[in-house]
């Protein structure tokens, strides 16, 4: 059948579970990021559960800013040393505010990349709009039926 074809990035072979997992992974995230994330590992483990969100099908995006988040957390309560301002320093120093710029529309432009997959999919292989919902229910009653 169709939805045999059908991937997702996930390593569950269960959609539901997976989805599940996804949303419980997610709270869990952003809990530790509210609660937890200035303590001595705070952001290797913010690193560690973004990661396991990304085995677990929470996407790609999510992720990574998840992982950037928990590169920056590792870095909460170290001192910034007093070494004068090298070359790089400077340079990047210069660079301001345009990384925060492209921050914002690698932030926004996550919805779009996901509105254009989701058109992709259509497209391809015939997948109804809303399938986010209705698919992995559907996916579990099929292979139930087997």
């Amino acid at each position: 059948g169709q939805l045999d074809r059908e991937r997702y990035a996930a390593l569950l072979p269960n959609l539901l579970v997976a989805g599940i997992l996804t949303v419980v992974l997610s709270f869990g995230i952003i809990f530790w990021s509210l609660v937890f994330l200035q303590r001595k590992h705070g952001g290797s483990l913010l690193i560690l559960l973004s990661i396991v969100l990304l085995l677990v099908g929470g996407g790609f995006f999510p992720p990574l800013i998840g992982i950037a988040g928990g590169i920056a957390g590792t870095r909460i309560n170290k001192p910034l040393g007093v070494k004068p301002a090298g070359n790089l320093s400077r340079f990047t120093a210069k660079l301001w505010p345009w990384p925060l710029v492209i921050f914002v529309i690698w932030l926004l432009g996550q919805y779009a990349v996901g509105y254009f997959a989701n058109v992709f999919f259509e497209k391809q292989y015939g997948i109804q709009p809303g399938f986010d919902l209705i698919t992995p229910a559907a996916f579990d009653l099929y292979r139930l039926r087997l």
